[in-house]
């Protein structure tokens, strides 16, 4: 369950330094450094309005929670900035498990097939990937943006992503603007039951 209270209420030199990480992430020395603050901020703060001791839990609550669909919705309708990002975002999805890529076509897959070819094996072999049920040109949903910013936020702390890789670059880079933008805009981090 939900509570944004929770937060609120928390003492208040931890819920600083998750206000401190957003602000240091525009200091980082690179975009991904830039994300993991920003990611590491929002995680505190998912952690602290669940109550929950996984991630995947976190997840779960926070893409079934009304308040923060209606906020994405509105902002995907009063924000085009922010509109924007999503969609230019999405145009880079579907986002795979790298560790379950490597699991089912090894550790080379990346290097061994095309992007056609890659995404033939991913769909042959049974690949995690987000978003699920996700079709081009469709709108995504606040469910399926946060769960693929997660997954581009494990393959970053678990895949081995590089910022030299162009395409990896870029999904770090879209999901620090989008999440940085959804925190500011929604104002989130100060909201109240």
């Amino acid at each position: 369950m939900v509570n944004f209270n929770n937060f609120r209420t928390l003492d208040p030199e931890s819920a600083d330094l998750a206000r401190e990480l957003i602000e240091a992430a525009d200091r980082q020395r690179s975009d991904f450094f830039s994300f993991v603050s920003v990611w590491m901020a929002f995680n505190g703060w998912m952690e602290c309005v669940t109550g929950a001791d996984s991630d995947a839990y976190m997840i779960r609550a926070l893409t079934e929670h009304q308040r923060l669909s209606d906020a994405y919705i509105g902002l995907m309708e009063s924000a085009a900035d922010f509109r924007n990002s999503v969609n230019a975002f999405a145009t880079k999805w579907p986002v795979l498990n790298v560790r379950d890529v490597r699991r089912k076509l090894g550790r080379d897959a990346f290097l061994r097939f095309s992007r056609e070819e890659l995404m033939n094996e991913v769909v042959r072999e049974g690949v995690k990937h987000q978003p699920v049920e996700w079709r081009s040109g469709d709108m995504p949903t606040w469910p399926q943006l946060l769960r693929t910013m997660y997954c581009v936020r494990c393959n970053l702390f678990h895949g081995s992503k590089s910022p030299q890789n162009h395409g990896d670059h870029e999904l770090i880079v879209s999901c620090n603007c989008i999440l940085r933008m959804f925190i500011e805009l929604t104002g989130c981090f100060n909201w109240h039951d």
